[in-house]
């Protein structure tokens, strides 16, 4: 099934097919990440959630429909999953990630938590895991992402030490796919060695404007 993408990444489809991976959220962004990954052949994801799916979700969520209405994401998303790529190790944690959380051993972990105090134990988590983090945010129209490589670039408690945790309510569906995927992008470059990634790096989305720019932050 990775015909179509194997030649753009045929020096590291061996390491991708070996990879093991973090998604911690199965929301909006966790939803296309996980997608995403599964179809590029990633050998191992950890899906973590402590959610069940709510009708609201449905707008943004592309993994569930009417019928995972009140089951647990995990489950669901595994399911789908699982029909998507049978031999991908899917393995789902219904669980709150909170500072006690048991890090499994992964190559990256990837940002999907609608919440920045949740993001931010993640980012305290994977610094003190040293594990790379991919980091993506949305609300309403806009979006950022960025890399973190612990030692190397700053750490989400650096950069957003001050913002005030709210959980977005407005959210344009097609920028979280669209962020998603730039995630999904990073954690295959981390995977592969690729050098033009978004470490030390900041992408802003506007996407009712059309504006797309990125800032240094180291």
């Amino acid at each position: 099934m990775f015909e179509r993408h194997s030649q753009l990444l045929k020096e590291c489809m061996d390491k991708i097919f070996s990879a093991k991976v973090l998604v911690a959220g199965a929301g909006g962004l966790g939803c296309t990440v996980l997608s995403l990954l599964v179809r590029l052949g990633v050998g191992t994801i950890y899906l973590v959630d402590s959610a069940e799916v709510d009708e609201p979700d449905l707008n943004r969520q592309i993994l569930y429909d009417l019928e995972s209405i009140g089951r647990q994401k995990v489950k669901a998303a595994c399911e789908k999953l699982k029909k998507i790529n049978p031999s991908c190790n899917l393995v789902s944690i219904y669980e709150f990630i909170d500072e006690n959380f048991p890090m499994p051993k992964v190559d990256a972990v990837v940002d999907c938590l609608d919440s920045f105090k949740s993001k931010l134990t993640l980012d305290r988590l994977c610094q003190e895991n040293s594990v790379p983090l991919v980091h993506a945010g949305v609300q309403g129209f806009v979006g950022q992402a960025t890399t973190i490589l612990y030692g190397r670039t700053p750490t989400l408690n650096q950069l957003f030490k001050k913002t005030l945790d709210q959980r977005a309510l407005q959210i344009f569906p097609p920028l979280v796919v669209l962020m998603a995927s730039i995630q999904a992008t990073e954690v295959i470059k981390l995977i592969c060695g690729e050098n033009e990634s978004l470490v030390g790096k900041m992408l802003l989305v506007d996407l009712l404007n059309n504006r797309f720019e990125t800032v240094k932050i180291i």
